[in-house]
């Protein structure tokens, strides 16, 4: 009798035998779109709930990159919009204040060649050497930034997404209602 390799893969990758799936698949697609949301959203407050478990187990949830990483899981694309907002209006106050400021970034420049031996400010284009110092800058900046888009993601990517929510919810609840009047 020989081994049917689908169902070992499948067994392998699938907390569900091949027989299961077909039935949930079944029982899925008889909810409404309001019941499927709301089975969802159970879903992933179970989901949530191991996952701190699971750091909580492993001490990740208590370390900055541990933190880090669940916002990433959690939040995945709205979390990178927020720190790319952050890291983009840093920069750009950071370049408002050399800009103000009337900060030689040549002179800089030429400082460093004193102490390397380089001679790079002669070769340096001025709005270049500005906007490589205005880039060094905003990465120093990087241990007071990541703190605060690490305690203010949550509030921020909730904020936008509630909205888009509350709106699904309700077109669902509508969809659903009116699904099971034509029924």
């Amino acid at each position: 009798m020989g081994i049917d390799c689908c169902s070992c893969f499948r067994s392998t990758y699938s907390a569900l035998g091949k027989k299961e799936e077909e039935e949930e698949k079944a029982r899925v697609a008889s909810l409404t779109p309001y019941e499927k949301e709301m089975e969802l959203r159970e879903l992933d407050e179970k989901i949530a709930r191991l996952n701190t478990l699971r750091g909580i187990n492993t001490g990740e949830l208590y370390t900055l990159r541990g933190k880090f990483k669940a916002l990433a899981r959690d939040y995945g694309v709205g979390f990178m919009v927020w720190y790319w907002c952050i890291w983009t209006c840093t920069c750009a106050l950071t370049y408002a204040a050399i800009e103000i400021g009337g900060v030689d970034a040549l002179a800089l420049l030429a400082r460093v060649d004193a102490w390397t031996g380089y001679d790079m400010s002669a070769r340096t284009d001025p709005a270049l050497g500005t906007i490589g110092l205005t880039i060094a800058v905003n990465e120093l900046l990087e241990p007071l930034r990541l703190p605060i888009v690490v305690s203010t993601t949550r509030p921020v990517v909730d904020f936008f997404t509630n909205g888009a929510e509350r709106q699904s919810c309700y077109l669902g609840k509508e969809l659903g209602e009116g699904i099971a009047m034509k029924e």
